[in-house]
């Protein structure tokens, strides 16, 4: 098998910027929420360049073409793009746009409002042409083209027409995320992979309730007969993925999401895993598969995310214990009655003794022990921007080894009342450095006739007084 994973990606380029803050008050202006910010602006590549992030952590190397303009936006792009290792980059600077930009306020994890700055016009000729001289030198060193089409004017019906024939002739796979309602444009690519409802756009569809799945097979084979298409992947959030193959054979892929937080993103990741695992010599099949893997792991993130290979490493080894709500919620009303069922929840950045003796101590009061532990955003958010230490699911794999832990669910949110609330456990376990009526869900508990147990900790046993002896050796 090929083990290079070289991916040459065409497309829109976005910077996705995020501002967090906080609402407490309506506006006497009007009836909408005062956003105080209080964390300054983080940039991401986003677009194509959010496709580009995902091959270079799916452990791939990435080219990446798009346009910017002459401004202040496409100076951020490009430091970002510097310091992604494994990636390249041409940027064509057009000075009669300005740069795509997405910029998204968020209080509590929820976006308030979302501002975008951009020019959906066509690229004129003279660019079209630079791009597709840049193209045709950079396409020999590459295994598969990745057209990543956010319609912002970039990929005109000629550009993508070019692309789509040299690839061919060169023998490169072409693979095409689209985002337009008309397929046409993208005749002759090997794999096209809308979501569900561009499927629908797409073939001028309207599904009714009934057997989506069903569906969705036979407007792909249309959309294959009419435009030539190889195959077609069609993702659908919470249901999962369909692979349509020219033969007329179809594959389905359940969702393997844990928990689904924010699926913006996703489909840049499942292209991303399909076109590295492909440009390495895997069967399409299997390159979904990892794919789908790859989906359920980022719609569990919040906004512009990546999947590294470590964390889909971690995934398969932590998968028996690591799950989502729905999943415990399941289990321990079907497969857990009549048991003693304990919760806890934390950090748990830095794994200490402290930590260990804690989960022992709570599982020995109960028959079966849920570990809520806050992800790497809610971790972020409570102890600050240089926490955690360990990411959550380095987290969640050192946990899961342990035998007093019988399952894990990872969430994002500042406490674990949501939980608590769903699962109603006989008891919540906390340090005794907490008095009973300040853990969260003692007044939940009452109410099924729970109890709050608190577990003695050790003294002096902290990630903070590990940081602190690590920082000034003491």
């Amino acid at each position: 098998m090929n083990i290079s994973g070289k991916v040459l990606c065409v497309g829109d380029i976005i910077l996705d910027s995020y501002s967090e803050g906080e609402v407490d008050r309506i506006s006497p202006e009007a009836p909408i929420p005062v956003l105080k910010i209080n964390k300054e602006e983080n940039h991401f590549l986003g677009g194509c360049g959010n496709v580009a992030r995902n091959i270079c952590a799916a452990g791939g190397t990435c080219h990446l073409i798009s346009i910017v303009g002459n401004d202040k936006e496409s100076k951020i792009l490009k430091n970002l793009s510097k310091n992604l290792k494994n990636l390249s980059f041409n940027f064509i600077v057009d000075n009669t746009r300005c740069t795509t930009k997405k910029k998204r306020f968020v209080s509590d994890n929820q976006q308030i409002l979302r501002v975008d700055s951009e020019t959906t016009e066509p690229i004129n000729f003279e660019i079209e042409s630079k791009i597709l001289k840049i193209f045709e030198k950079m396409v020999n060193s590459f295994d598969v083209v990745v057209i990543s089409d956010y319609n912002k004017g970039f990929i005109t019906p000629n550009l993508a027409k070019n692309i789509i024939n040299t690839s061919k002739k060169k023998k490169k796979k072409i693979i095409v995320d689209p985002k337009r309602n008309n397929f046409s444009l993208y005749k002759n690519a090997t794999i096209i992979t809308p979501n569900f409802k561009e499927l629908l756009l797409a073939t001028n569809s309207v599904f009714d309730g009934n057997n989506k799945n069903g569906l969705v097979k036979r407007l792909s084979k249309k959309i294959i007969k009419d435009f030539e298409f190889d195959s077609v992947i069609t993702t659908m959030s919470s249901d999962g993925m369909i692979v349509v193959q020219n033969s007329n054979k179809a594959f389905e892929f359940p969702s393997k999401a844990k928990e689904v937080f924010d699926v913006s993103g996703a489909g840049d990741t499942v292209v991303a895993y399909v076109a590295v695992e492909i440009s390495r010599g895997e069967k399409l099949l299997k390159a979904t598969e990892l794919a789908n893997e790859a989906a359920g792991i980022v719609v569990g993130k919040f906004g512009t995310a990546t999947v590294s290979r470590e964390e889909m490493k971690i995934k398969t080894e932590t998968n028996n214990k690591l799950c989502s709500l729905k999943e415990v919620f399941d289990e321990i009303n079907h497969n857990q009655k009549g048991k003693k069922i304990g919760f806890t929840n934390g950090c748990f950045d830095l794994i200490h003794q402290g930590h260990i003796d804690y989960l022992k101590k709570a599982r020995s009061h109960c028959d079966f022990l849920i570990l809520a532990i806050n992800s790497d955003f809610s971790v972020s958010k409570i102890k600050g921007k240089e926490r955690p230490i360990i990411n959550q699911a380095e987290r969640s794999i050192i946990l899961a080894n342990f035998n007093f832990i019988d399952r894990i669910i990872i969430f994002n949110d500042e406490t674990p009342i949501k939980i608590i609330k769903k699962l109603k456990p006989n008891l919540i376990f906390k340090g005794d450095d907490y008095k009973k009526n300040e853990v969260v869900g003692n007044k939940e508990i009452s109410k099924w006739g729970g109890d709050v147990i608190l577990i003695k900790c050790l003294k002096g046993k902290s990630t903070s007084n590990i940081i602190k002896r690590i920082k000034y050796g003491s």
